[in-house]
């Protein structure tokens, strides 16, 4: 069966999960348009002004 990626509406983390792993009751949303992939935050300018604080693909921009 294909997965489905989804990301969270709340910090906008990439999962196939209905529910966000880092927020638990946060929905998922199928709907989210590009990604970018963070591997060292700390270091990164644009994790940096995304707020993005933890290591991941996340999407651009997520469809509530």
């Amino acid at each position: 069966m294909k997965q489905i990626y989804r990301a969270c509406k709340k910090c906008k983390l990439i999962t196939t999960e209905k529910n966000c792993p880092i927020h638990g009751e946060e929905k998922t949303s199928a709907e989210w348009f590009g990604f970018i992939i963070i591997t060292e935050p700390r270091l990164s300018a644009i994790a940096n002004r995304a707020e993005i604080l933890e290591p991941g693909s996340y999407a651009i921009k997520v469809r509530q």
